[in-house]
């Protein structure tokens, strides 16, 4: 959700960024509708959910990685002036174009009327972060951009195996002791801040940006089959072991399946390919901030969920229920995708959004 560098490896980040786009619909598709559907419908299903929620979590820290590979490449100079005036600015005016609207969209389904008041008190909110959830990302993004240079600095008097026991150590105490903390039910290990671990993926891409990209089949076939089996152990440990805690953006595993996927594209072979990977990778930062609004009106408005239909459909088993309801958050996930991008490539028509926001 960034542009990109020139040359050939854009393609691999167009190509991440696309399926990470595709990842949030589909995470906020089925987090929507948990959200407003009856608790009492979702037990029997919910190993389902917690796998698909593993799958998916990746989206968020594969975009850090891309942001961090880019902006903190030692090839590429980022002056304040110019991380301000281009960077900074377009996130800055993505929140305040999209996140006014939507906090005044809550206020006016509280109130059930518009007041023009509403107007400085959606500004309000929004200034303070109080707008719609998905939109926390770019608060993120604007602070890891304002400390870009500054950062680029330090990295450049520091040695690489300092970056790495610096990720590390962000590693252990922001990811691995949370976790285990979450399992054992305590509380006496101690930890870093959760947003560590965000830090940790925008150095992950660092880390990228400085290895030369070595194309190798062999162990781009190995990388690809570490993806298929760390998501196959935690799929398996749902549903054989009944491991009930949720994945989160600082987890473990979340970090793990992160990486793998970003060191699987980075290493892959540069093939030109019919699907216009580019185009696709430009529309996604529109898709990302526009898709909710699809979301909201499907399960708020129109009042229909994949859970609704799954209950309409009268399924007699779990098993049964479980292949339907796949099918469902896939359909779901296609039509709010196909309104999210058409929506966007609108936008990205209009001359003074393409060039400052989208």
């Amino acid at each position: 959700m960034t542009n990109g560098l020139s040359g050939p490896r854009k393609q691999f980040l167009d190509v991440l960024r696309v399926l990470a786009t595709c990842a949030v619909v589909l995470m906020h598709v089925l987090t929507g509708a948990t959200d407003v559907t009856d608790a009492s419908i979702v037990p029997e299903y919910r190993s389902l959910l917690l796998s698909v929620m593993d799958l998916v979590t990746w989206c968020v820290p594969i975009f850090l990685l891309i942001s961090g590979y880019l902006f903190l490449n030692p090839e590429r100079t980022l002056t304040y002036p110019v991380m301000i005036k281009k960077y900074c600015r377009r996130i800055a005016l993505a929140i305040l174009l999209f996140g006014v609207p939507y906090a005044a969209s809550e206020l006016v389904v509280a109130e059930r009327t518009f007041r023009i008041r509403m107007i400085p008190e959606a500004l309000k909110m929004t200034l303070m972060g109080h707008t719609w959830s998905h939109m926390w990302y770019l608060y993120l993004i604007l602070f890891l951009y304002l400390i870009t240079p500054l950062l680029k600095k330090v990295l450049r008097v520091l040695p690489v195996w300092g970056v790495v026991a610096m990720m590390a150590v962000i590693f252990l105490g922001s990811s691995v002791a949370p976790f285990l903390n979450k399992v054992l039910d305590v509380n006496s290990i101690p930890v870093l801040p959760d947003g560590g671990v965000y830090f940790l993926y925008y150095l992950c891409g660092y880390f990228f940006a400085v290895r030369e990209v070595c194309v190798d089949k062999g162990r781009n076939v190995w990388l690809t089959a570490a993806v298929a089996v760390l998501a196959l152990g935690m799929i398996l440990s749902r549903t054989l072991a009944g491991f009930s805690i949720q994945m989160a953006y600082n987890y473990p595993f979340t970090v793990l399946l992160a990486v793998l996927l970003f060191a699987a594209g980075w290493n892959g072979s540069i093939k030109k390919h019919r699907i216009p990977w580019q185009e696709a990778g430009a529309l996604s930062f529109a898709v990302y901030l526009v898709h909710p609004v699809y979301v909201n009106l499907l399960y708020k408005f129109v009042k229909i969920t994949p859970f609704t239909v799954l209950e309409q459909c009268g399924v007699q088993s779990v098993a049964a229920g479980q292949a339907v309801l796949i099918l469902l958050l896939a359909a779901f996930c296609l039509v709010v995708l196909a309104l999210a991008t058409a929506t966007a490539w609108v936008l990205r028509k209009i001359p003074v959004l393409r060039k400052y926001v989208l």
